[in-house]
């Protein structure tokens, strides 16, 4: 196993990085089948947000994480599955995506991070779900 750099990430300020496994590995490119085990797990990459406002006087917060992982763990044939988490629903994330590039993830990733969540509002859940479902039918 050769020493392996972390995937370089352009991360707007307001995020926090939970933790970052998140290597500079193109799965197509692997060899070393012990490298399936060690760099490619559910836990690959977590930062979170807290959003506030104020609303009749009382302050709501939420929090919206971005989660990334590699499912099945460990598993050649499987893929990065990239979500937005909001309020630590899992069940029901606002946003989903799935690739076995490591370059679609990470521009997908900066898009969600620059486009989809910038400035950082508080989500109105049902109009963000709403808008998500018209935004991919119309393709």
């Amino acid at each position: 196993m050769e020493n392996r750099k972390l995937q370089p990430l352009r991360i707007p300020g307001g995020w926090t990085m939970a933790f970052n496994d998140f290597m500079d590995i193109d799965p197509m490119e692997i060899s070393d089948e012990n490298d399936w085990l060690v760099y490619f797990s559910e836990d690959l990459l977590y930062i979170s947000t807290e959003i506030t406002r104020k609303l009749n006087k009382q302050t709501e917060t939420q929090i919206l994480g971005i989660d990334l992982g590699w499912y099945p763990e460990g598993d050649p044939n499987g893929s990065f599955k990239l979500q937005a988490i909001l309020n630590d629903n899992w069940e029901n994330p606002l946003l989903e995506f799935s690739s076995r590039s490591k370059d679609e993830i990470v521009e997908m990733l900066e898009q969600w991070l620059f486009v989809k969540f910038m400035p950082r509002y508080f989500i109105d859940e049902k109009s963000f779900r709403w808008n998500h479902i018209c935004e991919y039918s119309t393709r």
